[in-house]
């Protein structure tokens, strides 16, 4: 995982299966830089994650539920196919916004 903060945006990029020994230690990581930074859009880059299980859809959940508090926008952007099927499947794409590479 590699994360940038830049002017209010909090990017973290996973680069790591999200299953549910990895999430564990995710949900700390990533909690402790929103709370740091407390930014003003939170985004989530998948383009390196594949695969993604539900402990997956929970850490993006949670890690929602906890930026929404702080007033904070999210997006997830650059899933794979099988990622983004997931993501839609879960329904969480109603509330998060997912978006493409080119639209960044």
């Amino acid at each position: 995982m590699k994360y940038t903060y830049n002017d209010g945006c909090l990017n973290i990029n996973l680069d790591e299966e999200l299953d549910v020994n990895s999430c564990r230690e995710l949900k700390n990581v990533i909690d402790g830089y929103i709370m740091r930074y407390s930014p003003n859009n939170f985004v989530i880059d998948l383009s390196n994650v594949k695969f993604m299980d539900s402990s997956g859809i929970g850490l993006i959940i949670g890690r929602y539920n906890l930026v929404k508090m702080l007033g904070c926008k999210m997006s997830l952007v650059n899933p794979s196919s099988t990622v983004k099927r997931i993501i839609e499947l879960s329904n969480i794409s109603s509330n998060i916004q997912m978006l493409e590479k080119e639209k960044i």
